[in-house]
């Protein structure tokens, strides 16, 4: 699909085109695929739980510098739809603050507190990721619904979701419910937040420069997702 289409796509049909797109290339790589396989030893797991910091601690951030952007006097239900998302993720809905979540994770599951963290250089894919998907949620609200709402949050159909993958695979390795209920509430708010996002942009892509627009930062996320995951098969070595 070339970045500029002769007529605009309806809503389904760019949505199909997002997903046909996300589900080529954000396949993971070598490392999930040995975690979730539970061959990887307790230091790689370490490593691969450090840089994950550096992804999820700058992600409620962005998502809410992407919800001030949002036109509300002109589209409200959009702007709700994320809202939701953001309260679920500052623990105002069903759990905790989900960045307070990851730390507890890191905590009882690793022994790795925040300064240790915090300590911890990531690879240049997770600062890819972070970097790209943060600009865009800073940029524009339709951008952000591009880069957090479709490449990271909404999912592929007829794909396990990925956060009850690694909730299974860290269970079999031994981590205790506790240390896993960042993993174990994204299992539901995973699916709740990508069908909001899809809902989130159908007003938004109803011409082709704004189908443009919301492509490129969904395109450039995707592929930045990918090289995060990839970049983790760097901790096998």
């Amino acid at each position: 699909m070339p970045f500029m289409t002769e007529r605009p796509l309806t809503p389904r049909e760019f949505l199909d085109e997002c997903i046909a797109f996300k589900r080529e290339r954000l396949t993971g790589g070598r490392f999930l695929a040995a975690l979730v396989q539970g061959n990887v030893t307790a230091a790689q797991l370490r490593l691969w739980a450090k840089d994950m910091y550096h992804f999820v601690q700058p992600g409620i951030p962005a998502l809410t510098a992407w919800l001030a952007h949002a036109p509300t006097a002109v589209e409200r239900e959009s702007a709700r739809l994320i809202a939701r998302n953001l309260a679920g993720e500052l623990g105002y809905l069903r759990e905790p603050d989900h960045r307070d979540l990851y730390l507890k994770l890191l905590d009882e599951g690793f022994g790795i507190s925040e300064a240790e963290a915090k300590e911890h250089l990531p690879l240049a894919g997770t600062i890819g990721a972070t970097t790209a998907l943060c600009a865009f949620c800073r940029s524009s609200f339709a951008e952000g619904l591009g880069a957090f709402g479709l490449a990271l949050e909404m999912q592929v159909p007829g794909r396990p979701n990925g956060a009850a993958v690694l909730y299974e695979a860290l269970r079999r390795l031994g981590l205790s419910e506790s240390a896993l209920e960042f993993y174990r509430i994204h299992v539901e708010a995973e699916e709740e937040h990508g069908e909001n996002a899809e809902r989130a942009v159908a007003p938004f892509i109803q011409t082709r420069e704004q189908q443009a627009l919301v492509r490129h930062a969904f395109r450039w996320t995707v592929i930045a997702l990918a090289g995060m995951q990839q970049g983790f098969d760097a901790y096998l070595s």
